[in-house]
Protein backbone atom coordinates (compact mmCIF):
# COMPACT_ATOMS: atom_id res chain seq x y z
CA UNK A 1 0.00 0.00 0.00
CA UNK A 2 1.39 3.38 -0.97
CA UNK A 3 1.77 6.04 1.71
CA UNK A 4 0.25 9.48 1.32
CA UNK A 5 2.52 12.36 0.37
CA UNK A 6 3.52 14.61 3.26
CA UNK A 7 1.71 17.94 3.21
CA UNK A 8 4.96 19.65 2.32
CA UNK A 9 8.33 18.41 1.22
CA UNK A 10 11.51 19.81 -0.21
CA UNK A 11 14.26 18.62 -2.44
CA UNK A 12 17.57 19.52 -0.93
CA UNK A 13 20.54 18.92 -3.06
CA UNK A 14 23.61 17.97 -1.12
CA UNK A 15 26.66 18.02 -3.30
CA UNK A 16 29.44 15.84 -1.97
CA UNK A 17 32.11 18.15 -0.60
CA UNK A 18 29.96 21.31 -0.83
CA UNK A 19 28.87 23.36 2.12
CA UNK A 20 26.17 25.96 2.51
CA UNK A 21 22.48 26.20 1.88
CA UNK A 22 20.90 23.53 -0.31
CA UNK A 23 19.76 24.56 -3.74
CA UNK A 24 18.04 22.95 -6.65
CA UNK A 25 20.15 22.39 -9.74
CA UNK A 26 18.86 24.14 -12.88
CA UNK A 27 17.13 21.87 -15.38
CA UNK A 28 19.30 20.49 -18.12
CA UNK A 29 17.95 20.64 -21.66
CA UNK A 30 18.32 17.52 -23.76
CA UNK A 31 16.63 16.49 -26.99
CA UNK A 32 15.96 13.05 -25.46
CA UNK A 33 13.92 14.57 -22.62
CA UNK A 34 10.17 14.74 -23.20
CA UNK A 35 8.54 18.19 -23.12
CA UNK A 36 7.37 19.44 -19.70
CA UNK A 37 4.15 17.82 -18.55
CA UNK A 38 4.74 14.60 -20.49
CA UNK A 39 6.31 11.39 -19.25
CA UNK A 40 8.97 9.15 -20.73
CA UNK A 41 7.56 6.03 -22.36
CA UNK A 42 7.36 3.45 -19.56
CA UNK A 43 7.44 6.11 -16.80
CA UNK A 44 5.52 5.50 -13.57
CA UNK A 45 4.77 7.99 -10.73
CA UNK A 46 5.54 6.86 -7.18
CA UNK A 47 6.00 8.27 -3.71
CA UNK A 48 9.67 8.20 -2.68
CA UNK A 49 8.84 5.60 0.00
CA UNK A 50 8.17 3.13 -2.85
CA UNK A 51 11.58 3.55 -4.52
CA UNK A 52 13.95 0.59 -4.82
CA UNK A 53 17.72 0.85 -5.25
CA UNK A 54 18.51 1.30 -8.93
CA UNK A 55 15.23 3.06 -9.81
CA UNK A 56 15.98 5.78 -12.36
CA UNK A 57 14.21 9.11 -11.90
CA UNK A 58 13.29 11.87 -14.36
CA UNK A 59 12.75 14.72 -13.97
CA UNK A 60 14.54 15.66 -10.76
CA UNK A 61 11.81 15.62 -8.09
CA UNK A 62 10.72 18.80 -6.34
CA UNK A 63 8.93 16.89 -3.58
CA UNK A 64 8.49 13.24 -2.57
CA UNK A 65 6.51 12.40 -5.70
CA UNK A 66 8.93 10.89 -8.23
CA UNK A 67 8.72 9.59 -11.76
CA UNK A 68 10.57 6.32 -12.34
CA UNK A 69 11.73 5.81 -15.92
CA UNK A 70 13.57 3.01 -17.72
CA UNK A 71 17.29 3.37 -16.97
CA UNK A 72 18.24 3.03 -20.65
CA UNK A 73 16.57 6.43 -21.26
CA UNK A 74 18.30 9.70 -20.23
CA UNK A 75 17.42 10.51 -16.63
CA UNK A 76 18.27 13.01 -13.90
CA UNK A 77 19.02 10.69 -10.98
CA UNK A 78 19.12 7.15 -9.71
CA UNK A 79 17.85 6.14 -6.28
CA UNK A 80 20.44 4.37 -4.15
CA UNK A 81 19.29 4.05 -0.55
CA UNK A 82 17.77 5.81 2.45
CA UNK A 83 19.22 7.02 5.70
CA UNK A 84 17.00 7.61 8.73
CA UNK A 85 18.02 10.79 10.55
CA UNK A 86 18.38 10.56 14.32
CA UNK A 87 15.42 11.36 16.57
CA UNK A 88 15.24 14.76 18.14
CA UNK A 89 14.23 18.27 17.18
CA UNK A 90 14.35 19.24 13.50
CA UNK A 91 18.06 19.66 12.72
CA UNK A 92 17.62 22.13 9.83
CA UNK A 93 18.37 21.82 6.12
CA UNK A 94 22.10 22.52 6.48
CA UNK A 95 22.51 19.68 8.99
CA UNK A 96 20.37 17.35 6.88
CA UNK A 97 22.57 18.26 3.87
CA UNK A 98 25.63 17.30 5.89
CA UNK A 99 23.98 14.01 6.88
CA UNK A 100 23.28 13.25 3.20
CA UNK A 101 26.96 13.74 2.37
CA UNK A 102 28.30 11.92 5.44
CA UNK A 103 25.77 9.10 5.79
CA UNK A 104 24.48 8.44 2.27
CA UNK A 105 27.86 8.49 0.53
CA UNK A 106 29.30 5.41 2.27
CA UNK A 107 26.03 3.50 1.69
CA UNK A 108 26.00 4.13 -2.07
CA UNK A 109 26.79 0.96 -4.06
CA UNK A 110 28.01 2.33 -7.38
CA UNK A 111 28.83 0.38 -10.51
CA UNK A 112 32.65 0.66 -10.19
CA UNK A 113 33.25 1.90 -13.74
CA UNK A 114 30.68 4.73 -13.26
CA UNK A 115 31.54 5.93 -9.73
CA UNK A 116 33.44 9.02 -10.92
CA UNK A 117 30.45 10.18 -13.02
CA UNK A 118 28.13 10.78 -10.07
CA UNK A 119 27.76 12.53 -6.74
CA UNK A 120 25.12 12.31 -4.01
CA UNK A 121 21.99 14.47 -3.67
CA UNK A 122 19.34 14.05 -1.04
CA UNK A 123 15.60 14.39 -0.85
CA UNK A 124 14.98 15.66 2.70
CA UNK A 125 11.90 16.49 4.80
CA UNK A 126 10.78 19.97 5.79
CA UNK A 127 10.47 20.98 9.41
CA UNK A 128 6.67 20.69 9.12
CA UNK A 129 7.09 17.00 8.21
CA UNK A 130 9.42 16.33 11.16
CA UNK A 131 9.57 14.03 13.16
CA UNK A 132 7.05 11.84 11.34
CA UNK A 133 9.22 11.79 8.21
CA UNK A 134 12.94 11.46 9.02
CA UNK A 135 14.07 9.50 5.96
CA UNK A 136 16.69 11.04 3.68
CA UNK A 137 16.46 9.64 0.14
CA UNK A 138 19.93 9.25 -1.33
CA UNK A 139 20.17 9.87 -5.08
CA UNK A 140 23.09 9.49 -7.47
CA UNK A 141 23.23 12.40 -9.91
CA UNK A 142 25.72 13.32 -12.65
CA UNK A 143 28.63 15.45 -11.39
CA UNK A 144 28.56 17.49 -14.60
CA UNK A 145 24.87 18.37 -14.28
CA UNK A 146 24.08 16.35 -17.40
CA UNK A 147 21.98 13.23 -17.81
CA UNK A 148 22.60 9.62 -16.93
CA UNK A 149 21.96 6.75 -19.32
CA UNK A 150 22.15 3.23 -17.92
CA UNK A 151 22.55 2.11 -14.32
CA UNK A 152 25.09 3.64 -11.94
CA UNK A 153 23.85 1.83 -8.79
CA UNK A 154 24.34 -1.93 -8.33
Amino acid sequence: MKRALPATAVLAIALAGCAGTPSVAPPVASPAVPPPGTLHPGAVRYHATDLRPGDCIDPMPTDFSVTVVPCDQPHAAEFATTYIAPRGPYPGAVTLDRLVREECTPLMRYVPSRKDEVTVYGLIPLESDWPRFRALYCLAVPVDGGRLVGRVIK
